[in-house]
Parts: structure tokens; sequence; C-alpha cells
């Protein structure tokens, strides 16, 4: 009997240990979106001198991560097959997309702190030497709002890189490549 009660307040104590770690979990949900978003781009257009237009088609999977309030404390953003092209009336090139980590802290609210990682290919312009590659870290991006799916809207005005490593060609030599390749020269 004494063996049998034993199991039992076992089995109970396991019981409410698994209840409690299940709350406690954070909980993880997938998104996925076609992206098929084409815009002139208003700053490549004044750096270039003629109309560049930017598209960027494929399929975005988010994992946001919650916690037990069910704010975002994380996100995970693939972009399998995902391209980035660059175009004029003379010439284009693409290349495929970074994936990025969001860091919200204790959760994402409006105004709350953001840090995003964008580790991995971040670009690639014919007429460099390489491509820009390596592990870019912004903090000072702030949530703004939320999208129609709960994915935080982030304001990078404020944003600072406090890790840059990794190849990344200055800002003038990859404005010379981009304006050159899609000058048609």
């Amino acid at each position: 009997m004494l063996r049998h009660m034993t199991a039992l307040i076992a089995a109970i104590f396991v019981a409410v240990l698994g209840a409690g770690a299940s709350t406690a979990a954070p909980s993880a949900e997938q998104i996925h979106v076609s992206i098929n978003d084409v815009f002139v781009s208003d700053f490549w257009t004044e750096e270039c001198g003629f109309t560049v237009t930017i598209t960027t088609a494929g399929e975005l999977h988010v994992t946001l991560i919650r916690n037990q309030e069910g704010l975002v404390v994380r996100e995970i953003d693939r972009l399998g097959g995902t391209r980035v092209t660059f175009s004029s009336a003379t010439g284009s090139f693409s290349f495929p997309t970074a994936p990025s980590q969001w860091d919200y802290g204790s959760g994402a609210v409006i105004g709350s702190p953001v840090v995003v990682s964008f580790p991995g290919l971040q670009g690639h312009v014919p007429g460099l030497v390489a491509s820009d590659a390596g592990l870019v870290r912004l903090e000072g991006a702030v949530v703004e709002g939320f999208d129609e799916f709960g994915i935080p809207e982030v304001d990078f005005t404020n944003a600072e890189p406090v890790i840059d490593v990794g190849h990344h060609a200055s800002f003038e030599d990859v404005r010379a490549a981009i304006c050159g390749a899609l000058s048609g020269a």
C-alpha cells in the first residue's frame, strides 16, 4: 500500500511540475507570407540620377515566440528563395535576401526597444570584388505598431550598429557599383 501511495504522490508531483512547465513555456507561431513588393526607390533614384525600382519576391517564413502574456519576445525570419532585384530602364541585378533575428526583450509593445541581427549574405552588386556578408546587429530600433499578422513593425530611424563583422564594402563603393550596374554602361 505504501508503495502505491508513493507512486501516486510521485505521479501527482510529476503532473504538477509538467503543468507548471507547460504554462511557463513560451509559445511559437509560424506565419508564411508571400512577398511581391515593387516600388521606385526615392533614395537610389536620387543617388544614381535615374529611376531605380526595387522588387522583392518570394516567401517569408516568420516564427514569433511569445511569452506567458502573449507578447512577442523573439522573431526569426527566413526568406526561402526570396530575392531582391534592383532595376532601371537599362540594367538590373538581384541577390538572395538574408535571414534575420529580432529580440524584443520582455515583449513587443509600441515604443519598446528592438535588437535586430542580420547574419549571412546581406547583398551582392556586380562590380564589387566581394559580397557583403557577416553579422550586423542593430540597437536603437523601436516597435511602432503591428501588422495584420501580429508581426511587430519596427522604426529604424535611431538604429545604430553595435556589431558589424565580416566583409562590408564602403557606401561609396556600393553606390558606384549599384549605379554602374543599372546605368547600362
